[in-house]
């Protein structure tokens, strides 16, 4: 159950530059998930859009925190943070924080990008491992991308490919969508049409397959992921989407079932 959290991350990846007013999501969203594994419900992540100062200038800050319950803490503990700091002009990433306790692992990195040099510059906070490398003007690290994808209208039945900054390496990212899906949400009265995703990423020729996914995202203009499913090793992981919080008068805030409260 190594680095549990971490294939939520990966997960969320279904999402050049966008400017500030056209995001394709509200400052102030947070969005509730529940994860499963082999059908036991085994931890929660919350992911929130902020406005926020960086060194003296205005960022949009994308945030997500992924916990375990804690019955399931004597069996892999999960506390973990992603953080991706946003130009809210460019919508190009500025740093880029990773910082994961599961179980017996522990990772503490920092990524920050220059676009003007064409450079990111990494740091392991915990072994003060550190490198450079070169980046595409429009690189991404992978929770900033998952944010810009809601920008993109994926078609059905096409592939596109994107490149992506994880775990100090750059990936080229093959998204293949299929058909229309109509995905039950326990905590909304009406199933909503999903978009059936399949990633795999290649890295230096090989394809990096740590697990089978298949992600559905949503069709109206949010474009959320609504539910993810990865068959590992250890088990089917699943991640679905419990309710959606913050500005706007759409279905996600209007419809959802009564009495539902977030509890974490």
């Amino acid at each position: 159950m190594k680095r549990f959290g971490s294939i939520l991350t990966g997960l969320f990846l279904l999402c050049a530059a966008a400017p500030a007013k056209e995001l394709p999501f509200f400052v102030g969203e947070e969005l509730i998930y529940s994860i499963t594994w082999n059908a036991i419900p085994v931890a929660w992540a919350r992911a929130v859009t902020e406005m926020d100062t960086y060194e003296g200038r205005d960022v949009l800050a994308l945030r997500l925190y992924t916990k375990s319950y804690p019955f399931f803490d004597h069996i892999c503990k999960v506390d973990d943070f992603h953080e991706s700091l946003i130009d809210p002009e460019t919508y190009l990433p500025i740093r880029y924080e990773r910082n994961v306790r599961e179980r017996n692992y522990r990772c503490h990195e920092v990524t920050t990008f220059d676009f003007n040099t064409l450079k990111a510059h990494y740091v392991h906070l915990l072994n003060g491992k550190e490198k450079t490398y070169d980046i595409q003007p429009g690189m991404r690290d992978m929770f900033s991308f998952m944010y810009f994808m809601r920008s993109v209208k994926l078609e059905e039945n096409s592939e596109t490919t994107y490149q992506v900054m994880a775990d100090e390496k750059v990936y080229d990212l093959f998204l293949q969508t299929y058909g229309l899906k109509p995905i039950d949400l326990p905590h909304y009265d009406k199933d909503v049409p999903g978009l059936e995703v399949r990633p795999t990423a290649k890295f230096d020729g090989l394809y990096v397959r740590k697990g089978k996914a298949t992600v559905w995202i949503s069709r109206d203009p949010r474009r959320l992921l609504m539910l993810a499913r990865l068959s590992t090793p250890f088990g089917r992981v699943s991640v679905t989407l419990h309710e959606v919080n913050g500005p706007g008068e759409d279905f996600w805030i209007k419809e959802k079932k009564d009495g539902d409260e977030t509890d974490n």
